[in-house]
Formats: C-alpha cells, sequence, structure tokens
C-alpha cells in the first residue's frame, strides 16, 4: 500500500505541473521541473525500489512529496507578487533538490558496475561557478576586498606561499568576493598563471574525486585532455600530482578552490589537507600541496561553507570569515540592479524608480536576512513582474 501511495503522490504532483504549463508558468516552474525529473529516476532506481515499502528511504521521499504538493499548490495561487513567500519557497526546493539529486546518484551508482554512473544522472543539472563577475554589480564587500588582496599580495614575501580560507553560509558572498579579487589588474598583473577551480562534481567525471579535481587544474592550464588521460592511465593520480607540480614550477600562480565540500571519506579529506606541506625526498605524492611547487609565490584561495574542512587546508590562522550584510544601501543597490537588468543572461534592461524607496530598503533589508543572494533573487522576481505587467497591455490590445 505504501508504494502506491508513494506512485500516487508522484503523479499528483506531476499533474500539477502539466496544469501549469496550459496558463502562464507559475513562480519556480523551471526549479519543479527540475525536482520531477529527478523524482522520475529516483522511481525508477535501485535506491528505492530495492528496499522495504516502510523503510527510512521510502519515508524521506514520501515526506518530500507531501511538502511538494502543498507548496506546488500554493505557488499555483502566488503570483510574482508574493516576493518574499517566493525567495523563501525558492531556498526551500533548492534545499530539496540537492537531497534528491544525492538520492538519485546512491540508486545509480548502485545499479551500475564498478560504481560507473548512468547516463540519466549525468544529465543532471550541477551548481557550477566561473571566473566571470560584473564587479559595478558587486556591492558591500569594499572592506573585504581590500583585506583580501593585501593577503594575496602580500608585499615583501614574493617567495612565500599563501594558503588563504573565505568562509561562511551559502549566499553570503564567498565566490563573489573571489572572483572580484581574481579579476583586479593588480592580481592580474602579479599572478600567472590564475586558474578558477571550481569544486562541484561534475557527473561525467572520474568517481575519485581526487583524479578528477587535479585533472581539472590540468585542464586549466592548457595541458591537453589526451595527454592528462594517458598520464592517467600510465601513472595514475600520482602521475597527475608530478604533472601538475611541473607545471607550475617556477612560477607565481594563483589557483582559487571555489566551494570546497566535506562529502568523502577520510583519506580523500586528507588528500585536500594542508596545502602549504612541502615535498619531501620520499614524498609518495599523495596529497594536492605536493602538486603545488612552493617558494615562488605562488597562492591558494580556498571557499567553503564548512569552516572545519577549510581550516584543515589553510589553518585557522589564514582564514577570512564572512557574515551575514547589514547594510542596507548596499542590499538596496544589489535588488536594484537585478531589477534593472535581471539575470545575467537577460539583454532587457528596466528603469526602476520607485517613490517609496526608503521603505522598500527597509523591507529589503529585513527580508534579505543579511546574505545578498537574496537581494538578487527579489530582484530577479521584480525584474520578470515588471516585464509581464508591461506585456500584459499589449495582449489585451490584441485580444480586443
Amino acid at each position: 500500500m505504501a508504494q502506491e501511495i508513494d506512485q500516487y503522490l508522484k503523479e499528483q504532483f506531476c499533474n500539477g505541473l502539466k496544469v501549469g504549463e496550459s496558463g502562464s508558468k507559475i513562480p519556480l516552474h523551471t526549479h519543479f521541473e527540475e525536482i520531477r525529473k529527478l523524482l522520475e529516476q529516483i522511481f525508477q532506481s535501485s535506491w528505492l525500489a530495492e528496499t522495504d515499502e516502510y523503510s527510512s528511504n521510502r519515508e524521506k521521499v514520501r515526506e518530500k512529496l507531501y511538502y511538494l504538493n502543498n507548496v506546488l499548490t500554493e505557488c499555483q495561487m502566488l503570483s510574482w507578487r508574493d516576493q518574499l513567500t517566493v525567495c523563501k519557497i525558492r531556498r526551500k526546493l533548492n534545499d530539496i533538490t540537492e537531497e534528491l539529486r544525492a538520492w538519485a546518484q546512491k540508486g545509480t551508482t548502485a545499479a551500475q558496475p564498478n560504481g560507473q554512473v548512468s547516463s540519466s544522472y549525468e544529465r543532471q543539472v550541477t551548481q557550477w561557478s566561473t571566473r566571470v563577475v560584473d564587479a559595478s554589480r558587486v556591492h558591500g564587500f569594499d572592506n573585504e576586498v581590500t583585506l583580501l588582496e593585501k593577503l594575496v599580495l602580500r608585499q615583501g614575501s614574493d617567495d612565500q606561499f599563501k594558503a588563504i580560507g573565505i568562509v561562511g553560509k551559502a549566499g553570503v558572498g564567498k565566490t563573489t568576493l573571489c572572483q572580484v579579487i581574481f579579476n583586479k589588474p593588480e592580481v592580474q598583473k602579479y599572478f600567472l598563471p590564475r586558474i578558477w577551480v571550481c569544486m562541484s562534481r561534475k557527473p561525467d567525471e572520474d568517481n575519485d574525486t581526487r583524479v578528477a579535481i587535479v585533472k581539472r587544474m590540468l585542464d586549466c592550464l592548457g595541458v591537453d585532455e589526451e595527454i592528462i588521460k594517458k598520464v592517467h592511465k600510465d601513472r595514475s593520480l600520482k602521475g597527475l600530482l608530478y604533472a601538475l607540480h611541473q607545471q607550475l614550477y617556477r612560477k607565481r600562480y594563483l589557483i582559487v578552490l571555489d566551494d570546497a565540500r566535506d562529502n568523502d571519506a577520510g583519506d580523500t579529506r586528507a588528500f585536500y589537507g594542508k596545502l602549504d606541506s612541502l615535498l619531501t625526498r620520499d614524498g609518495e605524492w599523495d596529497c594536492l600541496a605536493y602538486g603545488l611547487p612552493k617558494g615562488y609565490g605562488g597562492a591558494v584561495i580556498v571557499t567553503s561553507r564548512n569552516e572545519e574542512l577549510a581550516k584543515n587546508m589553510v589553518g585557522e590562522e589564514n582564514l577570512l570569515r564572512l557574515l551575514p550584510r547589514s547594510d542596507p544601501e548596499s542590499f538596496w543597490k544589489i535588488f536594484k540592479d537585478a531589477v534593472e537588468e535581471g539575470t545575467d543572461k537577460d539583454s532587457t534592461r528596466l528603469q526602476f524608480k520607485p517613490s517609496n524607496v526608503e521603505d522598500l530598503k527597509k523591507q529589503i533589508l529585513q527580508k534579505c536576512d543579511g546574505f545578498p543572494i537574496t537581494a538578487k533573487m527579489l530582484g530577479e522576481i521584480m525584474h520578470d513582474k515588471q516585464l509581464q505587467d508591461q506585456a500584459a497591455p499589449n495582449d489585451t490590445q490584441q485580444a480586443a
């Protein structure tokens, strides 16, 4: 009976999305659609199919289905005007999506020989950051930018290796801060090469995240893909680390390791630990630090939500803790930029000149709870709403 209930709840959720497609799309439709695809995958996976109907796995999925059906109904009754509610739901959906991805991965990994990941999992969307940022749209980080720039450049220590960690909750601005520093002219002039390495896992990469990350670093440094594959085949992880060391030898490099996560086994955590460690004569080439030459002024910046992980990598004395923001002017600028420009890919620019600016500033600061990303999301929601409002009169005229 429990399996029938689960199936019914899933079908109810999927049918609810189809209803939404018949008219204007409901808020967060893209988020719901991604969740639907993940649910379809989970229901076909061994992680769910090969367990008892009253197992904890099914209970976890059933709990999510009850919530998703309720919140989908709520969104069908909402409009883009309900910004705070939509924003809160978006955060919860992001959390659910992360959990479902993990469950889907467990099912597909268990079903494949040698732990290979199936093609259905390969199609999943992964969070991925880049070095690109529009510095003119970054507000409220002046002090942190100045401090981090001093730490990275650290005049008078040209030959000293630097490892710096930036820690804080999701959405507080860790990646954005790094992007600003990475692209500053002074930093570009001082370091060569500079590479940006997102630590999130790509579905089509090696299951061993250590191998995947070192391969990614070599690729960023311009090493041919076929050479990387041959080195790995002939000499495994040790060969990749040696190749990385050779690529960076006698160079003043800057490497950003963005979004480091503690989701691996103990030996993998040890692999990333103590980045300032020196290579010894009898070194086993078994940690990332050995692939990073010391003594030539190289630097590594690590961002992570996990303070203990970052501390293990760079040392507590090298941590920069980002706390939630409290400056109303910064939040207002972030919100206003997003309203006028929308998402990064949106070419439609709007004019936003409200009459009640001071009241809006207070509301935005209160709703964001200290997180700049929320101000950006609220602005993007307002942007979409204004576009819809502008299109509505044209639709009415055409209908007439």
